[in-house]
């Protein structure tokens, strides 16, 4: 049982090299508790990601000091295009300075800001094992009056997946769409030309996914956000591959996104895949994912592992994942507090 210890509360200096060194150390040892399969990214990344501003969803980054040791850090996130009644955090607490009051104080430090910054609601998420309701993370946000709106499944797949299999896959889909769309896979951005009607793609995703009560409004990315993002990316030595369903217009319909982390060098994340609703019941979803898997597994061979996480009621990418081969890991349950 820890000892309660008055804690300090304190924007982190993005610039001060010792500060953020410790704060990284907290969120990674914070990361990999009781999860041995995750692989943390670098030092470099986040403090390049942890310095970019962006005018659009500005962050605050706030620690908790234990005398010179950073205990915990929280990123606080407030939309200022889109979904401007929310803001949206990320806590975490070093596992050797637990149960001491420092997640309390940290949230409590999030609230007093989002409420002044005019936001009605305050969401977050995190990784907990799948058998265990009753998760310390759980009872902690609860106890801070956050309830539960919905739940991410969190799967693995693990690389390299046999030709034969996707070429099964892409049998089984491909009489669906093709001679209607064409599909192309870009490295580190899709060209100039179909960044517009991929922004418009990829703002529709928080629409339509399933999100329990909460409703989101269409997102705001453009041409240019993207572009900053992908520069961001290649700083950090990130790669992205992306593949994309044309249509006969020209526009993109469906997308689906990779995203490899330069300081864990066995990881693929997926980040988002989405078909347009004009353009379903095509296959589209599994082609632009097969396509993908087989681009990042003839390219990056050494990658061993792609981890993804969609809402249980979204049977359609479940179906896809699970055909790929995909395995439950863990859930990742968002909880939101109306502030009022």
């Amino acid at each position: 049982m820890g000892t309660t210890v008055r804690t300090r509360t304190t924007l982190l200096d993005v610039h001060d090299d010792d500060q953020t060194r410790r704060a990284h150390e907290a969120v990674v040892a914070s990361r990999v508790f009781g999860r041995p399969w995750f692989e943390p990214t670098s030092y470099h990344e986040a403090l390049l990601d942890w310095r970019h501003e962006d005018k659009a969803e500005p962050k605050e980054i706030w620690v908790a000091q234990d005398g010179a040791d950073v205990a915990g850090v929280a990123t606080l996130y407030l939309p200022m295009e889109d979904n401007t009644w929310l803001a949206w955090f990320d806590l975490h607490v070093h596992p050797e300075h637990r149960r001491r009051g420092h997640g309390s104080a940290l949230m409590d430090r999030l609230v007093e800001r989002a409420r002044s910054a005019g936001r009605s609601s305050l969401l977050t998420d995190f990784m907990v094992p799948v058998d265990d309701p009753a998760h310390g993370y759980r009872r902690f946000v609860e106890r801070h009056g956050f309830e539960l709106s919905y739940t991410e499944v969190v799967r693995h797949l693990n690389l390299p997946v046999a030709d034969d299999h996707l070429d099964g896959l892409d049998a089984q889909s491909r009489p669906r769409w093709a001679g209607h769309y064409r599909l192309e896979t870009h490295v580190n951005g899709v060209p100039a030309p179909l960044r517009p009607s991929l922004c418009d793609v990829m703002n529709q995703l928080g629409v339509d996914a399933p999100t329990g009560d909460i409703e989101f409004e269409p997102e705001s990315l453009n041409p240019t956000r993207y572009a900053e993002y992908l520069g961001l990316e290649r700083d950090m030595g990130r790669t992205r591959l992306t593949t994309v369903a044309v249509s006969e217009r020209g526009e993109v319909v469906a997308y689906t996104d990779l995203v490899l982390p330069h300081g864990a060098p066995s990881t693929v994340w997926q980040y988002g895949t989405y078909v347009h609703r004009e353009h379903r019941g095509r296959r589209l979803g599994m082609a632009v994912k097969v396509e993908n898997l087989r681009r990042l597994q003839a390219d990056f061979p050494e990658r061993k592992l792609i981890t993804t996480g969609n809402d249980g009621t979204n049977s359609w990418m479940v179906s896809i994942n699970e055909d790929l081969g995909f395995r439950v890991v863990e859930l990742c349950p968002a909880y939101q507090r109306k502030l009022g």
